[in-house]
């Protein structure tokens, strides 16, 4: 097998590097396994030109620099994010079998059945986020250390998330947990996590089988299958459902469904004429959901971190935000506690601001992809369609039913996010200040990719801003934050914003802060 793939792989460079009398292929530079950084990903398109094809994973993937990325993010007909993130997932053969609805049904269940309800949604999961952030300064506290910002965030939002899916009634720590494992997983079934085995290293597809093999069995099969499942499939069987596409009683229908957990609104996606879900249909709800839970938990979770270990180390933003706080609060009771609603949460300027200054800087390198669907002439070179050999079953077991697959572009994020000339020449700093007068957070722009860009933007970037503005707010109305060394360490130089720095947080309360100053 090993030798079939080095065979494959010297056959396809010989192919596609040099000219053509056809059309000039871009140039394919080798980067040796332990130089991969942002920097030589950018000094390579400094030097070779706008468009350069790089070995990542075994697989041969092309990276444009920013002159380019708009055209890629936004020309969906010659570069397709569906078959380019089916692939990224480890899941090619997710299109097929849905027919090609799988995605649009994912970004269906959230623009329709999350970002409507937003108003009873905060309301709903806020106490959430109160009382965890009160045990994550009690813990540290108590401790005297710092904790683990990471596994606490990544909690009370697995349990918010669980709750908007399925309803108060079906959460206990067993579910909570299987929640939180099969939001870890999908990231791991990807190959998003950097993994330090030399093995892993030298035969990564090799490795995304058995990790996704394996990860099925365990999480998903054994868990997912096995404890979620049953409950979806009780909940959704157990009476009837009015179609998403029906025009009777719309108006009912849409206030109704406002009021009952998401699992319902995805039902009502799946429904028949006569208001039930087939089992087949019952399949794709359950799938649809385990999208929605990496999606909301894993990501959101990632960047939550991110802006907590920000404010912990640029201290001189925390009084400006802490004012903010107690302005845009909805009320206080006697124990001081803040109390916040959805449009509270919009009015913080402030927050918002500095957590888009965050998600500009620290966004991953390599995150959005695309797969061309036809030859592509791009930055005055053509990235072929370029088949999938059938050796590559050997290589990829997970590519058998794309064997004419196209190739993967991924736009370098980080050169548009620090454009001097999209966002002004002191975009390399971090300057909050810069987005006081708007656009928001959640707004995407041809200078902000941090959520994509064009028709498939993140469509869950206003839940997501929200639960992170939600988890700051609670933790600075009763703690002052403090980087554990005073420094962290980032887990993916490529990939920022996917993993969690590297690091703890100790959190003193701000009364005993507020009696020394």
């Amino acid at each position: 097998m090993g030798l079939y793939f080095m065979v494959a792989r010297k056959w396809k460079r010989s192919q596609l590097s040099g000219t053509s009398r056809a059309y000039l292929l871009p140039p394919v530079i080798d980067i040796p396994v332990d130089e991969v950084t942002k920097q030589t990903y950018e000094s390579a398109l400094k030097e070779y030109g706008s468009v350069i094809g790089i070995w990542r994973k075994g697989t041969l993937e092309y990276i444009v620099d920013e002159s380019l990325t708009k055209e890629v993010l936004s020309n969906d007909q010659d570069f397709s994010f569906e078959r380019g993130t089916a692939r990224l997932l480890n899941l090619p053969f997710i299109l097929s079998l849905s027919k090609g609805k799988f995605f649009k049904d994912v970004h269906t269940t959230v623009v329709g059945g999350t970002i409507p309800r937003m108003d009873k949604l905060v309301d709903q999961i806020f106490p959430i986020f109160e009382r965890q952030a009160h045990r994550i300064v009690k813990d540290s506290q108590l401790s005297g250390k710092g904790v683990d910002l990471s596994a606490h965030v990544h909690c009370c939002i697995a349990e918010a998330m669980l709750i908007i899916i399925l309803g108060e009634n079906f959460l206990d720590d067993h579910t909570l947990r299987i929640t939180e494992e099969t939001a870890h997983a999908i990231p791991n079934m990807a190959g998003m996590y950097p993994d330090p085995s030399p093995f892993a290293r030298w035969f990564p597809r090799i490795w995304n089988v058995i990790t996704w093999v394996r990860l099925v069995v365990e999480v998903i099969i054994l868990q997912y299958c096995w404890v979620i499942v049953p409950i979806i499939w009780k909940e959704i069987r157990a009476r009837k459902y009015q179609p998403l596409n029906s025009h009777v009683s719309k108006d009912n229908s849409e206030k109704e469904r406002h009021n009952e957990p998401l699992i319902h609104y995805i039902a009502g996606m799946y429904a028949d004429s006569q208001g039930r879900v087939s089992i087949c249909s019952a399949i794709w709800v359950f799938i649809v959901i385990i999208a929605f839970i990496f999606a909301s938990v894993q990501q959101t979770a990632a960047s939550a971190v991110w802006v907590m270990f920000e404010l912990s180390i640029r201290k001189e933003y925390l009084p400006s935000i802490g004012e903010e706080l107690s302005t845009v609060a909805d009320s206080m009771d006697s124990d001081g506690i803040h109390r916040l609603s959805y449009d509270s949460l919009c009015r913080s300027h402030v927050l918002d601001s500095f957590v888009r200054e965050v998600l500009r800087t620290r966004v991953d390198s390599l995150d959005m992809i695309r797969e061309t669907t036809r030859n592509v002439l791009l930055g005055g070179y053509t990235i072929p369609k370029g088949p999938v050999l059938l050796i590559d079953l050997f290589n990829n077991p997970l590519t058998m039913m794309h064997r004419w697959a196209g190739n993967l572009v991924r736009p370098m994020a980080t050169l548009t996010n620090h454009s001097k000339i999209l966002n002004g020449e002191n975009a390399a700093q971090f300057d909050p200040t810069r987005w006081l007068e708007g656009p928001a957070s959640s707004t995407v722009s041809s200078g902000y990719l941090t959520f994509g860009y064009g028709r498939w933007a993140c469509p869950g970037r206003i839940l997501a801003v929200t639960v992170i503005k939600m988890i700051v707010f609670t933790l600075l109305a009763i703690s002052v934050p403090e980087v554990e060394g005073g420094e962290c360490v980032v887990a993916d130089p490529l990939n920022m914003m996917s993993l969690p720095p590297i690091g703890r947080v100790i959190f003193h309360p701000l009364e005993s802060v507020l009696r020394k100053d």
